[in-house]
Formats: C-alpha cells, structure tokens, sequence
C-alpha cells in the first residue's frame, strides 16, 4: 500500500518550504548568487563558472552541491524528527555566524561556510521528504511542485495518492513569500534567524495538528 504520511504534514510541509524560499533568497542575494536550497540552478552555475573560468562562482556553486549531497547520503535513515532538529541546529550555526561575521559578503571564507551550513540544512529536510514518502513534492526545488500541479489540473494524476491541488498552491506561494520577505526587508542580520523561525514554527503547528 501506498505510504501517505505527507497527508497528516500539511503544516510542516508548508512551513519547511516557506524555509527553503527564505534561505535561497539570502544566499542568492546576499552570498554570491548561488541557492541553499535549489539544486538545478546551482548545477547550471556550476557550469557556468566553469565554462568562464570563474573560479568564485565555481567554488561556491560546487560547494553547495557537495554539502546538499552528503547531507541527505548521511542522514536518509534518520527518524524525520530528529533529522530536524540536526537540521534546527545548523540553521541556528547559519545565522549566529551571519550575525557574528556583520556583512559575510565582505569574507569570502564565512560566506562559504555559510553557504556550506545552509545548503547541509537543506539536504536533511530533504531527506525528510523521503521519509514521508512525498510523491512529486520537492520542498526543496519547486519545479517536481510545479509539474505535479500541472499534472493535477490536466488530470493526470491519481488524485486519490498525490498532494491536492490546494496543497500544491500552498506549497508555491509558501516559497514565494518566503523569498519576497526577504528580498522586500532592508539587509539587515536578522534575516538570517528566519529559516530557523519558520522551521521552529512549522514543527510546532505540526505537533499541535497532531494533538488535535
């Protein structure tokens, strides 16, 4: 039988990719135009700076890559909760360093090691979506999201095993606001304590909806 524990995860779904929208928009604006999160555009400008012979661009790109990677290879198995608060920790590493450091833009080390725990961060909430046996949701990279979607309208889709519709709307829009907070607030360091606010908020939600 079909896995469908994503179906009792709205809240934390939602509140993780809202997250992920959030990270992506502080790396890609303020750490060297890479993303934490979405994996195929760092792919491309990996490419890119190779192909230029841009060894920062490359450097970081590459970075992000290996560190997404080897989280999600590392922590699979892991019970998704816990796998949470590993990923709770290194969000919270993320913004004290952002914090300690001022303006990383200004250190090439620290924004490589900021882009290293965001991206780590990212890999195990991926691996939560495998956990919960997600079908099509990439909480992480919106483009499964937005093809799913698709594939509902036009009723190609077992709507009976896959997210809805209003769910993969929530999903979307989660990650853009997300990513529009960020972009429409002054730089300022406190941005950086939002990934762990809203993953704090979304365990929480999930734990009430499951008392409920």
């Amino acid at each position: 039988m079909t896995d469908l524990r994503w179906r009792n995860e709205r809240e934390l779904v939602v509140g993780l990719t809202a997250a992920a929208g959030w990270l992506d928009a502080l790396a890609f604006l303020y750490l060297g135009k890479v993303f934490a999160s979405f994996m195929s555009a760092d792919l491309l400008l990996f490419g890119i700076g190779a192909g230029r012979a841009d060894r920062g661009l490359t450097l970081r790109a590459g970075a992000v890559l290996t560190a997404f990677l080897v989280a999600t290879a590392a922590r699979f198995r892991s019970p998704p909760r816990r796998t949470l608060l590993l990923e709770a920790g290194l969000l919270a590493a993320f913004a004290l360093l952002w914090v300690a450091t001022g303006n990383p833009a200004d250190h090439a080390t620290m924004t490589l090691v900021l882009l290293v725990l965001g991206a780590a961060a990212m890999g195990l909430q991926a691996s939560v979506g495998g956990a919960f046996h997600l079908p099509s949701v990439a909480w992480v990279m919106l483009a499964a999201a937005l093809r799913h979607l698709g594939a509902l309208v036009g009723r190609r889709a077992s709507l009976s095993r896959t997210p809805t519709v209003s769910l993969m709307l929530l999903l979307g829009l989660s990650y853009v606001v997300g990513a529009a907070v960020v972009a429409a607030i002054p730089e300022t360091s406190a941005l950086a304590f939002g990934p762990l606010v809203l993953l704090a908020s979304a365990v929480v939600d999930a734990r009430s909806a499951d008392r409920r």
